[in-house]
């Protein structure tokens, strides 16, 4: 019998699900019968951003651009931004007329795409699915998603087993990794010197990246706690600190506002709006740990061998490697105490130990060989599978 061409849109909204779906975009174009159609939104298309041309720089064809009205970053213009990406996502896939969209994560952007999806009887295949974050809104919005969705693509067994037990038949779930922790195993990072002509900032001999974002269910959304730790990180002035900005998010203005106002203080200081992976796993293998809130610290700093300093709730419930330094409720002592442990000799072989639990070997291979065998035919019709 011979098969049929499918049409898989894969859409992308931020920095962050880029890295993550790039590798798998680039063997989906050489597979005989998937048609790609990239479809572009979110944070690519808003003007503090712009993220568009890391489509170009990769070679990979945007087939549509959706963009979606971001005003401010309060709770009314996020729902309003999550009902206009309903709307736009609705008119795109009567357009394209996609047999199958692949998502990944828990941004708004990807929550209004799968909703119009599923009201559109169009198949969802999810990424990263079963992974918990407590501290924020996306916990929700992830589940939410696991349900919307037929395909299930996950990094570790953990989150296979709490996908089942949302009610997802296991023959739908796969175990596949994570594929940006798979792409740091041939990733080619550059010496020291290339990285600093890249980001034009000198690093000092000892250096951390620090990534945080708003904690959408903390009463101020986690602001105090990146006050509190920027009040430390000023004391350190011999420490090379490199920011990366927030994501789109409720308050994601504040903690930009923060960083600028402290890079502008503090010469040892500098921050970027992405940094894009090449420079980002070179700096990671060059500095001496990682900072603050971001799921980036959790799923792939750990396959480098170096610690994360993990701030507040945001990040609770995820597997966590033994690189993982947790601080949930911050004080001045509590990141000293972090930053001594460290330097710690026990610490550092309990590094050298390190395994990170969401590596899989030929993560973006294995998804789309599933892609091109899977039947899509009646696959959006679920029944809930109850756990023995």
């Amino acid at each position: 019998m011979k098969k049929l061409n499918k049409r898989i849109a894969i859409i992308s909204g931020s920095r962050g699900d880029y890295d993550l779906l790039k590798p798998i975009i680039k063997r989906m174009y050489s597979a005989k019968n998937i048609k790609v159609q990239s479809i572009i939104t979110g944070s690519h298309l808003i003007k503090n951003y712009k993220n568009n041309r890391l489509f170009s720089k990769d070679k990979i064809i945007i087939n549509k651009k959706i963009s979606i009205k971001y005003l401010k970053d309060d709770t009314t213009s996020i729902l309003n931004y999550l009902a206009d990406g309903i709307k736009k996502f609705n008119k795109c896939f009567l357009s394209l007329k996609p047999d199958l969209i692949l998502i990944l994560g828990d941004r708004y952007e990807i929550f209004s795409a799968a909703i119009s999806a599923h009201f559109n009887r169009i198949p969802i295949a999810h990424i990263s699915g079963g992974e918990i974050t407590v501290g924020s809104f996306d916990d929700a919005i992830r589940h939410s998603i696991t349900k919307l969705s037929s395909l299930h693509f996950v990094t570790n067994n953990v989150y296979f087993n709490r996908v089942k037990q949302l009610g997802e038949a296991s023959n739908k779930v796969f175990c596949v990794g994570s594929t940006g922790v798979e792409d740091i195993s041939t990733a080619k990072l550059l010496k020291k010197k290339d990285i600093e002509k890249k980001i034009n900032f000198k690093l000092k001999k000892r250096n951390f990246i620090v990534t945080y974002h708003p904690v959408t269910f903390e009463k101020d959304y986690g602001i105090n706690d990146f006050r509190v730790l920027l009040k430390y990180l000023s004391s350190i002035n011999e420490t090379g600190i490199i920011f990366t900005l927030p994501n789109i998010d409720t308050n994601n203005y504040q903690i930009i506002r923060l960083i600028k106002r402290f890079v502008k203080k503090n010469s040892n200081s500098v921050y970027f709006k992405y940094l894009g992976k090449e420079v980002y796993f070179s700096l990671i293998k060059n500095v001496d740990g990682v900072i603050g809130n971001s799921s980036s610290g959790i799923a792939e700093v750990p396959s480098f061998k170096k610690p994360t300093i993990n701030i507040g709730i945001r990040q609770k419930g995820r597997v966590r490697a033994l690189s993982i330094i947790d601080i949930n409720k911050i004080n001045y002592k509590k990141i000293h105490q972090a930053f001594k442990k460290i330097g710690s000799i026990s610490f550092k072989k309990k590094l050298f130990k390190t395994k990170n639990p969401y590596y899989k070997k030929d993560s973006s291979k294995n998804i789309v060989r599933i892609l091109e065998k899977i039947n899509l035919n009646g696959v959006t019709t679920k029944e809930f599978v109850d756990l023995n």
